[in-house]
């Protein structure tokens, strides 16, 4: 209720239900003004003056009681006697029955996640989460990151017995090589247990990279676009071998880039330009780096060689103190 409600010190007039604060509409004041004849309170009341009774009907609603509401937009009056959902199931109900991204993502603002009381977030049973492996169940695993349970699957083998160990050795390796296929992308931060849609392009495009060496096919075409995008140049460097073994196992790889490294560590390179949008979509030149660099139509030949380069700029901005990021 904090999000609906994050100042009580406001009225409603003033918009202490904040969901309703910014509409336009006479709509949301109309429906307060009935609570108020039904409930005892006015919109000029501060919200945390209001009874209990009133607040649960606001925020709750109103269950079987019934009050009368009286409206008026301006081309028609109506008056209807109805019970009042409230306000949290109001945006429940429209957040699962809207088909607008853009009302999702505004309902969202007055929504928190809360962790399940019984499987406290794992959404597993208790059964599943009693089974546990040198103290941790399987859901404290996933909790890790990718690069910690690497090193936790290669410490596992000491808190297993020798029947254990044989049991489970074809498993861990199986385990292990995914891990190290996700680090050499440079997503060892990444949690196992991270929720597929707040990863950036650049992560889900990596993941799903990573997914691909492990199945070890051969034959394939890939194309990628920007994968280094966001990455530190240590891990883009483990990105660039990821790519190369991707081809040495018998796949064509084609990436799109502006990445230096990656355009130098080509084997073959369709330089297009020569400019964006409506002035570019023409081969300049093609060929190995060395060809692109030795074109003397080539932009980025020139960049790469090192004969054009980024101009420093000689007057720094001043930094505003009350800007953040």
């Amino acid at each position: 209720a904090s999000l609906i409600v994050p100042d009580d010190n406001l009225s409603l007039r003033a918009g202490a239900v904040s969901p309703w604060a910014k509409s336009t509409s006479p709509y949301y004041v109309q429906t307060l003004e009935a609570l108020g004849k039904a409930y005892g309170f006015k919109l000029g009341d501060k919200f945390r003056d209001l009874t209990e009774e009133a607040k649960q009907a606001i925020l709750h609603g109103t269950g079987e009681r019934e009050v009368t509401f009286q409206y008026d937009d301006g081309l028609r009056s109506y008056k209807t006697t109805k019970t009042f959902e409230g306000v949290i199931p109001n945006l429940e109900r429209r957040w699962k029955e809207t088909e607008s991204a853009w009302m999702r993502e505004e309902i969202e603002r007055f929504m928190s996640a809360t962790p399940c009381p019984a499987c406290r977030g794992y959404r597993l049973k208790p059964e599943a989460l009693a089974v546990k492996i040198a103290g941790k169940h399987i859901g404290e695993v996933t909790e890790l990151s990718i690069r910690k349970a690497d090193q936790w699957f290669t410490a596992l083998p000491a808190s297993l017995s020798d029947k254990q160990n044989e049991i489970a050795v074809r498993v861990l390796k199986e385990i292990r090589e995914r891990l190290r296929f996700l680090n050499d992308v440079g997503l060892d931060y990444l949690t196992l247990s991270r929720n597929s849609g707040t990863l950036s392009g650049g992560e889900s495009q990596r993941i799903r990279l990573a997914s691909q060496i492990g199945s070890g096919l051969t034959g394939v075409l890939y194309v990628l676009d920007e994968p280094s995008i966001g990455l530190h140049q240590r891990d883009n460097a483990r990105l660039l071998d990821t790519l190369k073994h991707l081809r040495d196992i018998g796949n064509t790889v084609i990436v799109v880039e502006h990445d230096e490294d990656a355009i130098l560590h080509a084997d073959y390179v369709v330089d297009i330009g020569p400019a964006a949008g409506i002035h570019g979509g023409h081969i300049i030149a093609q060929g190995t780096p060395q060809q692109i660099m030795a074109s003397p139509a080539s932009i980025t030949g020139k960049y790469l060689s090192g004969e054009l380069e980024v101009a420093m700029p000689a007057v720094r901005r001043d930094a505003k103190k009350n800007r953040r990021l």
